[in-house]
């Protein structure tokens, strides 16, 4: 049984300059008091065809934590765009937040993310360079990927499997089809963002 259960995650789904800060409101509940530390990771995919355009946005602990409801807002910078194949930075990609446990990962989701450009000229004429000022960014957060992971929480378990490696791009893109439609969701009936994350 998992100690610390997320039970919502808000994000603004509405189009954000690209180069605008991120904000995640993140709902967990702590069922017992854990004594170390659980990590957060939030994950930018700057080429779904190569992870070594991973940009990490940001990672930290908390802890010690004590049993209850918990709320916290994740705020971070956005991806660094320059990073970014010049050919990849328009259309689907995704972030990935990651929640672990003494190196163990035990929650996992994925969002789709839309970059495209705002005006109709860029739109209808591709410019020879990127605008980044023009392009926005929509991330879809009624069509999470959700992965939860049995871990040893005591750590009395040595014999128990865990992921040790996750391709963050077979996460998310296990096909053409899916990466150009993004309409792809590991939960039955994502309408409410709410009975998402109801366990």
């Amino acid at each position: 049984m998992s100690l610390v259960n997320i039970t919502n995650i808000v994000i603004d789904d509405k189009p954000q300059p690209f180069q605008s800060p991120i904000n995640i409101d993140i709902y967990f509940d702590v069922l017992v008091d854990i004594e170390d530390e659980i990590e957060w990771m939030l994950l930018f995919i700057g080429s779904p065809k190569d992870e070594s355009h991973d940009q990490i946005l940001d990672q930290f602990s908390m802890g010690p934590l004590q049993i209850g409801a918990k709320h916290f807002t994740l705020e971070c910078n956005p991806p660094d765009w320059k990073k970014i194949p010049q050919n990849e930075l328009l259309g689907i990609t995704a972030f990935i937040l990651t929640c672990s446990y003494k190196e163990k990962e035990f929650f996992r989701v994925g969002y789709y993310v839309y970059t495209t450009y705002t005006s109709q000229e860029n739109i209808e004429n591709d410019p020879p360079g990127i605008i980044i000022e023009d392009i926005s960014r929509q991330i879809f957060n009624n069509k999470p990927r959700i992965t939860r992971f049995e871990i040893d929480w005591k750590g009395g378990n040595q014999n128990q499997s865990t992921p040790e490696h996750i391709d963050n791009k077979q996460f998310m893109f296990q096909d053409k089809e899916e990466k150009q439609s993004a309409d792809v969701t590991e939960v039955d009936d994502p309408q409410l963002i709410q009975n998402v994350f109801d366990s």
